[in-house]
């Protein structure tokens, strides 16, 4: 077996095994794509700490159009990735926000 992953390399695992395992549901077994009932259960799973996943209906369908860039009612595994580089984004102006006050 090759060399060990490095932190880095195990955090892209790491999401790729976290899309798959989600975009693998019953709903669209033919795409790796997340449906909105996927992606809110992946919300709702995977990211309940840093974000808390919308139970409105309609403010699952804004977040949902916002993030399915090419429009075809799924979320791809690159429309997932810019989701969670976005949400890292924030949280990282957050943290360098709180570091600035200390």
């Amino acid at each position: 077996m090759g060399a060990p992953l490095t932190e880095l390399e195990n955090c892209m695992k790491t999401m790729m095994l976290i899309f798959h395992k989600y975009a693998s549901g019953d709903e669209n077994q033919s795409k790796l794509t997340l449906s909105n009932n996927e992606l809110k259960k992946l919300l709702n799973e995977e990211l309940k700490t840093f974000m808390k996943a919308p139970t409105d209906p309609a403010a699952m369908k804004t977040l949902m159009d916002q993030m399915d860039i090419n429009g075809d009612k799924e979320v791809d595994f690159q429309e997932f990735i810019v989701m969670v580089s976005s949400i890292t984004i924030l949280c990282n102006e957050y943290l360098v926000s709180c570091l600035k006050k200390k």
